[in-house]
């Protein structure tokens, strides 16, 4: 028996699912994987590095919709560290890592020739 994974980027007509193999329910030894590529244009620059709204998103935002979930990824500009840029983001994120106990750099994917971090969260009841 296997799952049907669905995933929709808002707005957006095209899957972005690739094409790896869907989680087996049956398979208790083994775990496939459901890669989801969010492309460039679907993401939204919300903030930026020291106000200046022509530079450097520090914040983008894209919705996802996952079995039938909305979601909103958020993504936050790191260095060559793996740390936040924007100081206003840096406290919120340390808060998350504390909750999470994780104290280890997170994997970041790269938008615009910089690297960000990525959080999802679901919205709120009311949407």
């Amino acid at each position: 028996m296997s799952a049907r994974m669905i995933f929709s980027v808002a707005n957006e007509a095209s899957t972005f699912i690739s094409p790896l193999p869907i989680a087996q329910h049956d398979a208790s030894s083994e775990m496939d994987d459901a890669v989801i590529q969010i492309p460039d244009d679907c993401w939204e620059p919300v903030d930026f590095l020291d106000g200046d709204e022509t530079g450097i998103p520090s914040q983008l935002l894209a919705t996802l919709h996952v079995n039938t979930c909305p979601m909103h990824f958020e993504a936050y500009l790191v260095d060559e560290q793996g740390e936040i840029c924007d100081p206003r983001h840096q406290q919120a994120i340390n808060l998350v890592k504390v909750a999470l106990r994780d104290d280890e750099p997170w994997k970041s994917f790269n938008y615009g020739g910089h690297e960000y971090v990525m959080i999802a969260i679901p919205f709120g009841m009311g949407r």
